[in-house]
This record gives structure tokens, C-alpha cells and sequence, in this order.
């Protein structure tokens, strides 16, 4: 029977791992990269250079303690189940005990790796300001990885809970613990508090060890946890490529139906297909509402004019490249296939789209600095804004449908 258990948990690792990597390879293409690689480059130097303006009395250990906390609390634990297995392994569940061990151990270096990049960002900060050296960051590490050990633990007994006021305030505990006991050593505090919250955590750990030690999992909502987390996933991968296992959510929204008004015509078609599902899709409605917004405040936040340009034009490659599996969304329904219309209708209605979306949110994108009176900083960034629109629409998209076709057929 152990070797059963031991069988199940590499199946699934395995397959867990191959699903990954299949659309990882998409979302990290060289075009993404570049843009990453772009932004990362960006952000590093500005970070950089407002931490050089940082005095001592700067609440560096708070900031940390919160930021630190939050992804501490956040813990979730990766178990690969699936709805088959409320039927299948309920008869196994109290030899199930080395699997849901490994399943702990697995999130926890997935996790790890998150907690490792934002500490080692913040510890610039964190140096500046205390006047410490990075030969602290190990000891930090170490002190961080233990207590995500701890958060993993206490919240896989609380998933024998179903209440959700019982995993809320689990929540809250723990991130406020967490995130005192790295205050605490962050501010070089006395060493008696330390010693009396890390008290607080084993105690606390202890008293749900023991009694959840009689509860049986919660099968359900194990389930339901697995399958929202890798929905989160599909919807990321789902911006750049098709992704069939996600189904998206279809709003009737009534009031924009003047958008999608099209006259009674063949060459109408695809048009009237394309708008409605951009419209009415929650993943691209969404991704595309999502992506304006926030272009357009880093715009009005920010007073430097070649900023305003870099991030019209990032934003713009980032919805328009993530809005692309679009026109593939109509290949799996039979009723289109018989529509009595051309391929190249189809692709010219698509790019006509994307180029209207593109230019309306480069519109966008300049309002924030004509809102500010800058008149000319607008006028460049709205020409950029068309023109990058107008070249990614006629030549990007162009060889981007050209390819998924050859891989269609």
C-alpha cells in the first residue's frame, strides 16, 4: 500500500511539472522576456537611487515586517489532488499521512524561492537604513524560511476546519506574529520579546497539532483549494496563449451594446464576433480594463516625460501581446466554420480590432498628461502611442497569426 501512496505522489508531481513547463514556455518567450528584462532593468535603477536618498529614522524594519509577513501568512499548500480523489482516496486517507508530509515539504520549496527574491530586494533598503552589512542576509534567510515552515504547518491543521471565520483569523494570527517576530529582529529589539513571541508561536502551533489531531481531512475544500490555485495559473497562461482547460466567464453587460452594433453583411462578421467576446469575456474585458488603468496612473504619478512614453508603450505590447489567443477563440465552434466567409476576412477583421483597442488605449494613456497641463509631453506620447499601435497591428500581429495557423494545421 505504501508503494501505492508513493506511486501517486511521483505521478503527480510528474504531471503537475509537465503542465507547468507546457505553458511556461509560453509565457517566457523572448519578446516577454525582453520587456521584463526592460521593466526589471528600470525598477532596479530607480529602487536604487531612492534608496540613496534614505535617512536612519526611515521605518525600514516596518515596512519589511509587513511585506515579509504578508507573504509568510500567505501559505498555501499544494496537495495535486483532483475531484476524483474525494471517491478514490477517501478509503486511503489515514495512509495518506508521508503524501500530504511531502505535499507540505514541495510548497514549501516553491515558496521558498519567492521569499528568497523579496528579501534580497529588500535588504538595500534594509542595509541603508541601519547601517548594517548583507552578511546578515543568510541569518535573515534562515530566520524567514523557518517561520514559512511554521505558517505551512499551522495551515495545513487548519484546513481540517471548514469554517471560514476559522481560516481568516488563522490568517491574522499568524501574519501578525510573523510579522512581529521579524520586526522584532529587524529592529535589534531586547532579546526577552523575541523569545516570548517565538514562545507564542510554538504554543499556538501545539494547541492545533493536538487538536486536529482527531479531525478527519476536508476533502472538498482541499479539493476546491487545488483546483482555484492552478485556475490562477490558467488564467495567467491564458494571456498568452489558449489554454482549453480555462473556461471564461461570459457577462451579458447590456449597456455597451452599441459597441458592438455591425451591419447586416458579410464583411461584418468576424467584427461582430470579435468585439462581442472582447466586450463580454471577463479574461480580456478584464486584462485589457486592468492594464489601462494602471498605465495610466504610473503616467499621472509619475512627472518624467520619457517614463510616460516607456510605460505607454510597455503597457500598450502588454495588453495587445496578451490579447492575441483572442482570435483563435472562435476555431473550436462548428457553426462558424460554415459561415460562407473567407480566412483573410477573418484576419483583417481581427487586426482592424486589435488596432482600434490599441488606439483607444493610447488615448488613454495620454490623458493623464494633458490632465496635467503637459500639452506637448501629451501630444508626443498619443502620436507614439498610434503609431507603436498602427506598426504592431500590421506587421507583430501579422506573423503572430501566420504561426498559430501553421500550428492549427
Amino acid at each position: 500500500m505504501m508503494n501505492n501512496v508513493e506511486s501517486i505522489w511521483k505521478k503527480r508531481v510528474v504531471e503537475y511539472n509537465q503542465e507547468l513547463q507546457k505553458y511556461l514556455k509560453y509565457m517566457f518567450n523572448d519578446h516577454l522576456l525582453f520587456v521584463l528584462i526592460f521593466a526589471l532593468g528600470g525598477a532596479a535603477f530607480t529602487y536604487n537611487q531612492w534608496v540613496k536618498t534614505l535617512d536612519p529614522t526611515f521605518p525600514a524594519p516596518l515596512i519589511m515586517a509587513l511585506v515579509l509577513g504578508l507573504l509568510l501568512a500567505w501559505s498555501p499548500v499544494y496537495t495535486f489532488l483532483r475531484e476524483a480523489d474525494a471517491v478514490f482516496l477517501l478509503p486511503l486517507e489515514e495512509r495518506l499521512t508521508s503524501y500530504f508530509k511531502k505535499c507540505i515539504w514541495i510548497s514549501f520549496m516553491f515558496q521558498s524561492y519567492i521569499q528568497l527574491l523579496v528579501l534580497a530586494a529588500l535588504m538595500p533598503m534594509y542595509v541603508a537604513v541601519s547601517g548594517s552589512s548583507f552578511s546578515s542576509f543568510f541569518p535573515l534567510l534562515a530566520l524567514i524560511l523557518a517561520i514559512k515552515v511554521w505558517n505551512l504547518y499551522i495551515r495545513w491543521f487548519m484546513l481540517k476546519f471548514q469554517e471560514k471565520e476559522a481560516h481568516w483569523t488563522d490568517s491574522l494570527v499568524r501574519f501578525l506574529l510573523s510579522g512581529a517576530l521579524v520586526f522584532l529582529v529587524l529592529s535589534g529589539a531586547v532579546p526577552w520579546m523575541t523569545i516570548v513571541v517565538a514562545l507564542l508561536m510554538v504554543v499556538y502551533a501545539l494547541y492545533f497539532y493536538q487538536s486536529t489531531k482527531e479531525k478527519n481531512l476536508k476533502w472538498d475544500l482541499l479539493i476546491n483549494l487545488e483546483e482555484q490555485r492552478m485556475l490562477i495559473f490558467y488564467r495567467i497562461a491564458n494571456m498568452f496563449t489558449d489554454v482549453p482547460k480555462l473556461k471564461g466567464k461570459v457577462h451579458r453587460r447590456k449597456w455597451l451594446d452599441w459597441l458592438v452594433k455591425a451591419p447586416f453583411s458579410q464583411a461584418s462578421t468576424y467584427r461582430y464576433l470579435y468585439l462581442r467576446a472582447l466586450v463580454r469575456t471577463s479574461e480580456y474585458s478584464g486584462l485589457y480594463i486592468r492594464l489601462t488603468l494602471i498605465g495610466a496612473l504610473l503616467i499621472y504619478s509619475n512627472a518624467s516625460f520619457i517614463f510616460s512614453i516607456i510605460t505607454a508603450l510597455v503597457f500598450l505590447y502588454l495588453t495587445a501581446f496578451q490579447m492575441i489567443p483572442l482570435f483563435k477563440r472562435f476555431d473550436y465552434k462548428i457553426w462558424v466554420l460554415i459561415y460562407p466567409v473567407s480566412r483573410e476576412l477573418k484576419k483583417s477583421s481581427f487586426q482592424k480590432i486589435m488596432s482600434q483597442s490599441m488606439m483607444i488605449q493610447a488615448i488613454v494613456f495620454s490623458l493623464p498628461l494633458f490632465i496635467r497641463g503637459a500639452w506637448l509631453p501629451g501630444m508626443i506620447t498619443l502620436l507614439a502611442g498610434l503609431t507603436f499601435s498602427i506598426f504592431f497591428s500590421q506587421f507583430y500581429v501579422v506573423q503572430r497569426l501566420k504561426k498559430m495557423e501553421e500550428t492549427l494545421f
